[in-house]
């Protein structure tokens, strides 16, 4: 099932959550030059890399889609779906704003009722929640 959803008044991936380079500047732990209150300020211009391309696990583009209030701004946690080392996983990275910790708890017991991998970062430290093969691809 495909949601279709749009990011609305969440800007949670430009207010210095995730490692950014927009037009050769980097941006990390700031938020994105361009960000205003309303949402992105260059919007119809903005680079194809990282913002065009930027792809939000919530919005729902996979089989999984999550419930409403797992939305970055309301949960707290970004979600991205990555590959590594052909093993499929969830990254959730912690919001500067502060996590759900509801959001959290769900998100842990939902991963193991679906068999989800999970790479959890937030306040310098990476979490990994899955398979052994998973979590020993870390170890290379």
């Amino acid at each position: 099932m495909i949601a279709n959803r749009e990011c609305g008044d969440c800007t949670q991936c430009c207010q210095g959550n995730l490692v950014l380079k927009i037009f050769d500047q980097r941006w990390t732990g700031r938020p994105c030059q361009f960000v205003g209150e309303k949402g992105c300020t260059i919007y119809k211009d903005r680079p194809k890399d990282p913002c065009k391309d930027f792809k939000c696990g919530w919005l729902g583009d996979t089989d999984y889609v999550f419930p409403e209030w797992m939305k970055p701004d309301k949960s707290g946690l970004i979600l991205m779906w990555k590959k590594r080392n052909s093993i499929p996983y969830l990254l959730a990275v912690h919001c500067k704003s502060g996590t759900n910790v509801e959001a959290l708890l769900w998100l842990f017991t939902w991963v193991d009722d679906n068999n989800v991998n999970l790479e959890i970062l937030g306040q310098r430290q990476k979490h990994l929640v899955g398979t052994k093969e998973f979590k020993n691809s870390y170890k290379k």
